[in-house]
Order: C-alpha cells, then structure tokens, then sequence
C-alpha cells in the first residue's frame, strides 16, 4: 500500500476532531484563528527539528525527492494531526492525565509509520516524541487560559504575528511544491530545503513581524496596507538579486495577489476574531 494513504489516515483523525470541536464550540471563526496559531507553533518546533536538526524523515513516497517528500508528511502531520489535537486540548483544557494519554497514542502512531516504512528515524526516538507532544499541549492549555485572561497584551501580538508568520508561509511552501518559485541562497544543497530555511526562518519571520507591528503600532488604519508594498518590495528585491526564482511562466505580479489575499486575512482575522472565547472544561 503506498505510504500516503497512511498519512491519509492522519487527515481523517484530524478531521473527526475538528468537527467535534466546531460542533462543541460553535464559533468558526475563533476556531480558524486558533487552528492557524496552533499549527504554527508546530510547524516552528517541527522547523528546527525535522529541516535544520535533521532528525527524522517523512516517507509519503509522493515525490523523488526526500526534502520534498518531508514538506508534503510535515504538512498533514502538524496540520491534521498536531494542530487538531492541540486545538481539542486549549478548549476543552484537558487534565494532564488526559494529555498523558494523547502523548501515549502520538508515540504509538509513530510506531506503527515507522513499521510500515512511511516514516524513518535519523537520531530520534519514540520516546522524545512523547515527551515533545506533552510539553506541546501543555503549552497550548496555558496559552489559551493566558490570552483569555486579557492582561497580557504581549500574549496577543505573539499569536498574532505567529498567525501571519504562517499566513505568509504557506504560500510560498505550496508554490514551492509546484515548481513554481524557490529561495536560493545556497545555505544548503537541496533546493527545497534551502529554500525553507530562507523564507520560513528569515524572510517571512521579518514579514510576519513587519506585519504585526503595522497593525498594532500606527493609529490610522490605512497604514495596514503599507506592508503589502513593503512585502512587494522585498520581492522584486529579491528577484532582482537571484534569490526569488520562478519558473514555469511564474511572474511577480501572480506572486503579488497571493501576498494581497495573505494580508488581507490576516487583517479580518485580528478584527474579527479572539475577542471572546469562554473555557468550558470537559475533563
């Protein structure tokens, strides 16, 4: 059986969670928010573990390349998986016992990828993915309790740069995957892994933060449209040094609507969304 339908798997665990959790909590928008800032946090630790540490390998055995192939499994596993099950955790602020077991099932899940082939080891454990995923959810539970407590504003930014951080991101990571545009700075040979490195921890962290600070610093709030420029900029910049590469007929101006829709949810979502959630424990 090929290795994706496992990851496949991951998806539709993913899913019956998230629907539970909509359905308990009936505020999507909310939700949207916190699945994004949740998935972040994971595609953070996940960065420097799996693309600069080197730890572990995803196998979905969708391209021939290994670099690619990690970006597709890293995906769906902290996306579907990671991020619906952190998600579960913040609202219904599971009892450490509960978030004990949960730790238990990921590492039991990790046994069997690494039985059937479609994960591999480097110099990780079993056991370090249960220590992660506790320290993990733990994390998450306290967050969310601190950012509706509302006293600490600094809480807020954070998640919401982190928000556009990933916003930002996923883009270029898709993209990435079509061959449609690279970074190219030459940190490391793979392509795919250089360019990772570039955007996810320089380039679109420097954005995210630009970002940020253009929706909370200034009063008016037709300076949120300044980073879009700035962004634009940064891309032509780019372009110009042979850092930004696009093939297959990709042009600036296609890359430029993707930066407009990007900032644009960003936006909504600090307007609209995390003003008001309750904690309705159910452990």
């Amino acid at each position: 059986m090929p290795h994706i339908f496992w990851y496949y798997g991951l998806m539709v665990i993913g899913a019956v969670i998230i629907v539970y959790t909509i359905y308990k909590i009936r505020n999507i928008g909310d939700f949207f928010s916190y699945f994004i800032f949740v998935t972040a946090c994971s595609w953070v630790g996940e960065a420097v573990i799996l693309f600069v540490l080197n730890a572990y390998a995803y196998k979905p055995g969708l391209f021939k390349d290994p670099f690619k192939d990690n970006i597709i499994g890293h995906s769906i596993a902290n996306s579907a998986f990671w991020a619906s099950a952190g998600i579960f955790v913040m609202y219904f602020q599971l009892s450490s016992i509960w978030i004990g077991v949960i730790s238990i099932f990921f590492m039991g899940v990790e046994v069997v990828f690494l039985k059937v082939g479609a994960y591999s080891h480097h110099w990780w454990h079993v056991y370090m993915t249960g220590i992660a995923t506790f320290i993990f959810m733990i994390i998450m539970k306290k967050w969310y309790l601190l950012l509706n407590e509302r006293r600490y504003k600094s809480l807020r930014i954070i998640t919401i740069w982190l928000i556009a951080w990933i916003i930002i991101q996923t883009p270029t990571s898709a993209l990435m995957l079509f061959d449609k545009q690279f970074f190219r700075v030459h940190w490391v040979e793979n392509i795919y892994r250089d360019s990772t490195l570039f955007s996810g921890f320089l380039y679109h962290i420097i954005m995210a933060v630009i970002v940020t600070f253009f929706i909370y610093i200034p009063k008016s709030s037709y300076w949120k449209l300044l980073p879009f420029f700035i962004l634009l900029v940064g891309d032509i910049f780019l372009k110009h040094m042979n850092i930004l590469v696009f093939y297959h007929d990709w042009k600036i101006s296609y890359l430029a609507f993707f930066r407009a829709a990007s900032l644009l949810i960003i936006i909504l979502l600090e307007k609209y969304t995390l003003r008001s959630v309750t904690v309705d424990p159910l452990v």
